[in-house]
């Protein structure tokens, strides 16, 4: 039994190191084998230097799709349970034992709570209406897992979608579990920590803000009819964007 950690990276100079410490971490708190892939995505600067450094696996991909990004880690990785954290983000120190935990007890998988790393009203409200939200649905995001056999089993990563990629994920992997008679499951004391980042160019209240703001742009992505939303709320924002 072995975990490999997916992580994705376009331009992550200042939150990889972070991202790959706190795998790190996790990673001493289980007894299997941990394995951290990182998924180079059109980087240009320190990122791969940085992923060496922490001893990742480093493969390179230039798709401008966050889902085909994803896939590419996890076949390039070998364990047979699946983790994936953003590059901006940090699990927690027990997440790697609650997943084992929970997969022995007969979990399909799941996601996570999410934490960001600023505190303000409007940031905690985004978080309470996350959580609201995955209770309502009993789809959790944040980081996603489950084994490689249900991955597999449910094509992984849907590279149709320009967006929500991984909440396409979990929807598949509940179905896929609920006929087997398996839970997904969210990990509520393990969540994970992620950067304000977003918060801070487009304000702490710029979750309730962006329907009204970029509803037309946002609709457009997910018909596929255009891409000008994710490229700039996604695939550039790091280069246009530094903390």
């Amino acid at each position: 039994m072995s975990i490999s950690i997916i992580v994705p990276a376009h331009n992550e100079e200042y939150y990889l190191g972070g991202c790959l410490e706190a795998a790190a971490t996790a990673a001493r708190a289980v007894t299997v084998g941990v394995e951290t892939v990182v998924v180079l995505n059109r980087c240009t600067d320190a990122s791969e230097r940085i992923a060496r450094e922490h001893g990742a696996q480093v493969v390179h991909d230039a798709s401008r799709c966050i889902a085909a990004v994803r896939n590419r880690g996890v076949a390039a990785s070998s364990g047979e349970i699946i983790v994936t954290c953003d590059a901006d983000s940090r699990l927690h120190p027990q997440m790697l034992p609650a997943v084992l935990q929970e997969l022995e007890r007969g979990a399909i998988g799941g996601g996570v709570d999410i934490r960001y790393d600023r505190r303000s009203r409007g940031i905690r409200a985004t978080e309470a209406v996350f959580r609201l939200v995955m209770r309502a649905t009993g789809i959790s995001c944040g980081a996603f897992w489950t084994t490689r056999q249900a991955f597999d089993a449910v094509s992984g990563f849907d590279e149709r979608l320009l967006i929500a990629e991984d909440v396409d994920l979990a929807r598949r992997l509940r179905e896929y579990g609920k006929a087997r008679g398996l839970r997904y499951r969210a990990l509520w004391e393990t969540p994970l920590l992620t950067s304000s980042r977003k918060f801070d160019q487009y304000g702490d209240w710029s979750f309730f803000l962006m329907p009204l703001r970029d509803g037309r742009r946002i609709w457009r992505s997910f018909r596929r009819r255009d891409t000008e939303f994710v490229d700039e709320y996604f695939h550039d924002f790091n280069d246009e964007h530094k903390p």
